[in-house]
């Protein structure tokens, strides 16, 4: 998907809302994370592992995204920490990156919207 008029000056969040706003539907969110790499470059303002959590915190917490989870089944992933004593947390965008990147998986097949 091509954008134009986006340069390295154009705020992440932008090219992620720019990218929602051109799909027809709820778009998954390792597509919106490629689409997003491939038109913003690759110097995407974070490295190559937290990519895909960084464009779930933007669109989920910024852009206030619908997330759809009709191809996890219909459940929200939970976060479980292999060093940690808590129960599992559900996911959620206040969560870290170290965090999102546990349930990977699942987080890439989550579907993202904007709000109609």
């Amino acid at each position: 998907m091509a954008l134009k008029d986006v340069g390295k000056s154009t705020p992440a969040v932008e090219v992620v809302r720019r990218i929602l706003e051109g799909s027809s539907q709820p778009m998954r969110l390792e597509e919106l994370s490629v689409n997003a790499l491939n038109a913003w470059g690759r110097d995407f303002p974070n490295n190559p592992y937290d990519d895909m959590a960084l464009i779930y915190k933007l669109a989920s917490t910024v852009l206030k995204c619908n997330s759809h989870y009709d191809e996890l089944g219909g459940q929200v992933p939970l976060v479980r920490r292999e060093d940690s004593r808590e129960e599992p947390k559900p996911l959620s965008p206040v969560l870290g990156a170290s965090d999102l990147n546990l349930v990977l998986d699942d987080l890439k097949n989550l579907k993202l919207s904007l709000p109609k």
